[in-house]
């Protein structure tokens, strides 16, 4: 099998809707462009456009060959600690009074079924190693996830897959699910496109659960030492913010955030800054009060074991490494 190499801060590769002009940017430029400071230019067109600039695969990525497709090392991040699950049972989670809506809204019997095979039915969705990280960090920064247990895969395909010839879109619909069945040959279980959300303009795939072979698991982000020396001292900046007095009232008698608050926003801030631009927005830790009182370092913890999932990548690979793999 082959690993790549990991790079949260290479040239992204943007094609133009409107003059079709292709070229690499960097994170500072797509930072501009998305204030329509930057523009395609070749054309000028901009971020406002109907046509505007999007992101595109590379032309030299060994993803376009089939069989590397098949040796490469595919990665995934989930709050499940089971992924995939052939015994998956989306019909789990309804309520009776659910389920009785649900086979009145249609015209047949059987509405719950048909609706769960549908669910069991949606593709999978694996990508680099960047692009599972990229995922976790906006799924706890836009989904309020920062408090949830993940996981990364990584992922060993079929040697047997069907790959759909060429790269396409993500073939996701309005809800951000993908069917293969509606969008791909018959008999194929592999699908490339370009990713146009985390690890902008590489390849990730949507399949089906037949073309993973094998996953190793992990819990992220990785354990961190408790004389760890950053986190030694973040933790005495948040024991000294925990005496400091209550905040005084504001407009319409509310109380601004405590200092304990205000000083696990700082700690975030300062470790977000040493991210990559496009991560810093979307590192969110979640740090809570309530769990501060009974584990004081572990917010801490938390921020710097976060942080190296992207500065230090060899340590998560050779994690992965020592864990044995699970035929699917």
């Amino acid at each position: 099998m082959t690993e790549r190499v990991v790079n949260f801060e290479r040239l992204r590769r943007m094609r133009c809707g409107s003059c079709r002009h292709e070229w690499r940017v960097t994170a500072e430029w797509l930072d501009r462009f998305n204030q329509a400071f930057e523009a395609c230019p070749n054309c000028g067109t901009d971020c406002q456009g109907e046509d505007r600039p999007n992101f595109c695969a590379e032309p030299n990525d060994p993803s376009h060959d089939d069989s590397t497709v098949r040796r490469l090392h595919w990665y995934h991040s989930s709050t499940h600690e089971t992924w995939p699950d052939k015994d998956f049972d989306p019909a789990k989670q309804l309520t009776d009074v659910t389920k009785q809506r649900m086979e009145a809204m249609g015209s047949q019997s059987g509405g719950v079924e048909r609706w769960a095979n549908r669910q069991k039915a949606k593709a999978l969705h694996v990508g680099t190693y960047e692009a599972a990280i990229e995922n976790m960090f906006r799924r706890m920064d836009d989904q309020g996830g920062s408090a949830d247990r993940y996981f990364m895969y990584r992922v060993q395909l079929s040697p047997n897959c069907v790959i759909e010839p060429g790269v396409h879109q993500e073939p996701t619909d309005f809800v951000g699910d993908a069917h293969l069945s509606e969008v791909c040959a018959p008999g194929v279980n592999t699908l490339r496109y370009v990713n146009v959300h985390e690890d902008p303009s590489s390849i990730s795939l949507a399949v089906d659960l037949n073309a993973i072979h094998a996953v190793q698991r992990i819990s992220v982000p990785m354990r961190v030492e408790e004389n760890d020396s950053w986190t030694l001292d973040a933790t005495a900046r948040l024991l000294d913010a925990v005496s400091q007095p209550p905040p005084p009232l504001q407009h319409w008698m509310r109380r601004g955030p405590s200092a304990l608050m205000s000083e696990a926003r700082k700690l975030e801030e300062e470790i977000a800054a040493s991210l990559p631009l496009v991560l810093r927005e979307r590192f969110s830790a979640g740090f809570g009060e309530a769990a501060f009182e009974s584990n004081p370092n572990g917010f801490p913890r938390k921020l710097i074991g976060l942080a190296r999932l992207v500065t230090d990548p060899r340590a998560v690979l050779d994690s992965l490494d020592t864990q044995q793999w699970h035929t699917v």
